[in-house]
């Protein structure tokens, strides 16, 4: 039974510290080979997209509207996991 508990218990804390999975819709303002910064309501964000999944999309235009997902809480310049169209 104390098997079982250590198990659970490791398990809970391994999922509660993974990066958590957010993504931001926006207008692209400006955007290079590798980084876009895109207006989300009041906001100006800019993503590294250097290693992003960019499969969905043909280029990034000013004027697309894009979600960007990445890992954890958005600091400029971070890295972006996936763009895609936003939907």
């Amino acid at each position: 039974m104390k098997k079982v508990l250590a198990i659970a218990a490791a398990a809970l804390l391994l999922w509660s510290c993974a990066p958590k999975s957010n993504s931001s819709k926006g207008v692209v303002l400006d955007a290079s080979m590798n980084t876009v910064m895109v207006v989300s309501g009041s906001d100006t964000l800019t993503f590294s997209t250097m290693n992003a999944d960019k499969s969905e999309v043909d280029g990034l235009f000013i004027g697309d509207t894009l979600e960007i997902s990445y890992e954890g809480d958005y600091t400029p310049g971070m890295e972006a996991s996936k763009v895609a169209p936003a939907k």
